[in-house]
């Protein structure tokens, strides 16, 4: 009986265990004096809501982390249609400072984004979601705000930000697929990647995706008791023979 109670207490736990975390490094390259190409990223969910933390490496945070995500069918396997110049986080996005000058990135193998989220805490103060679409100013749909924080400061030495996995088309126990840039609110990209990597040489000139990062959701809650309920009668029954 005593053996029963402990586990029937240890399966109505199991809900409360209901966050993962991920931390992804930065691809070591520091052309932009190394914040983010030596920095990492965390990312944490609820089954709801993602949270991330950007941990800066050295030098200020001065320009805008872009971090392509695919997460349903279709997407762009580069930025060659994207030409929104309508402010700096849409010109990080696009790649294009809105006139003549543009940094062309193409997506790693298999890595097709929908949606980027774009982060300038100190260039532009925000931090959003946006939907990819091809065209001019203002083509990029504004999905949310991710709540960056703090804002107004390149020297923090973290970063947070958050979205809702209903916001990328995603779901509990879902994977998506990551890339980040380091690149101005001008579109002059750099050489840092967080996550994932990219090559190429620094400023107006294609770049190359050569790798993306994965990240998977916790499960729904049902789900979740399922399997621990799976897992405790089993215990149960191997402790009872």
């Amino acid at each position: 009986m005593r053996n029963f109670l402990i586990l029937t207490a240890a399966f109505l736990a199991l809900p409360c265990l209901s966050t993962k975390a991920a931390t992804m490094s930065g691809n070591g390259n520091s052309g932009f004096g190394g914040p983010i190409g030596l920095g990492s990223l965390t990312l944490t969910d609820d089954g709801t809501t993602v949270s991330g933390t950007v941990n800066k490496g050295p030098n200020g945070f001065n320009d805008v982390l872009v971090i392509y995500v695919d997460s349903v069918a279709g997407g762009f396997a580069d930025t060659s249609t994207l030409a929104d110049g309508g402010d700096g986080l849409r010109k990080a996005i696009s790649g294009f400072d809105g006139g003549s000058n543009r940094s062309l990135l193409t997506m790693p193998s298999g890595f097709l984004p929908d949606y980027a989220i774009a982060l300038g805490p100190s260039s532009d103060g925000f931090g959003g979601l946006w939907q990819l679409a091809a065209g001019g100013n203002n083509s990029l749909p504004f999905v949310a705000s991710v709540n960056l924080n703090p804002t107004g400061n390149n020297n923090s030495p973290t970063y947070t930000f958050s979205f809702n996995l209903a916001q990328i088309g995603s779901a509990a126990g879902q994977t998506f697929k990551l890339l980040g840039s380091y690149i101005a609110n001008s579109g002059y990209r750099s050489d840092e990647a967080l996550p994932g990597n990219l090559v190429g040489t620094q400023g107006w000139n294609p770049f190359l995706g050569t790798a993306a990062a994965s990240y998977t959701s916790i499960p729904e809650p049902a789900t979740r008791a399922l399997a621990g309920l799976t897992t405790l009668l089993l215990l149960f029954a191997r402790r009872r023979k």
